[in-house]
C-alpha cells in the first residue's frame, strides 16, 4: 500500500466515497430522514473540491493498485480558543472492503509526517461518538479527547 498526494483526478473517486460514508457519521441524536441528509452533503461536497484548493489543504490517497482511501488535511488551522496553528483532518474515508488492514493509519501517518515538516504541532480532527471504529482508530493512533460537541432535541 502507498500513500500519494491527491490532485484532482481523485476527486470523483473521493465524492463517491464520502457520499456512501455519510451515514457513519451522522449521530442517532439527529432526527432527520436520510434523504434530506443525503441532500444536504452532497450540496456540501460538490464545493469541496474547490474548498480544498481555495483553502491550501492538502489531499492524500491511499492506494493499492487503485484508490482505497482518502484524506483531506487542512494545514494552516488555528484551534479556536487558544489560536495556536494546528493542522485539522477535514475528512477522511476508506472503502469498507479495506477497513482494519492499515490505510486509515497509513494515511494518518502521511497527514502526520505533512505537519511535522511544515512544523506544525497539533493535529485535530472531529468525529461522531457513535463511529465506535473510527474512534478506536484514532486513539490507538494518539488522539485524545480534549471537549465534547453535546447536542439535546427540543420538542
Amino acid at each position: 500500500m502507498r500513500v500519494r498526494q491527491g490532485a484532482v483526478g481523485d476527486w470523483p473517486f473521493m465524492y463517491a466515497l464520502a457520499k456512501s460514508g455519510i451515514q457513519d457519521s451522522v449521530s442517532p441524536w439527529r432526527k432527520q430522514p436520510v434523504e434530506e441528509t443525503l441532500k444536504y452533503r452532497e450540496t456540501l461536497l460538490k464545493g469541496f473540491w474547490t474548498w480544498i484548493q481555495q483553502s491550501g489543504s492538502i489531499v492524500f490517497i491511499a492506494e493499492e493498485n487503485q484508490p482505497i482511501g482518502y484524506l483531506v488535511l487542512h494545514a494552516s488551522s488555528r484551534e479556536e480558543i487558544t489560536g495556536v496553528n494546528q493542522g485539522w483532518i477535514m475528512d477522511l474515508g476508506v472503502l469498507p472492503e479495506w477497513r482494519g488492514k492499515g490505510a486509515g493509519r497509513a494515511l494518518l501517518n502521511a497527514a502526520e509526517d505533512y505537519c511535522r515538516e511544515q512544523r506544525v504541532s497539533y493535529l485535530g480532527l472531529a468525529v461522531t461518538s457513535h463511529n465506535v471504529r473510527a474512534l478506536h482508530l484514532y486513539e490507538k493512533f494518539g488522539f485524545a479527547e480534549e471537549r465534547k460537541l453535546m447536542v439535546k432535541l427540543l420538542e
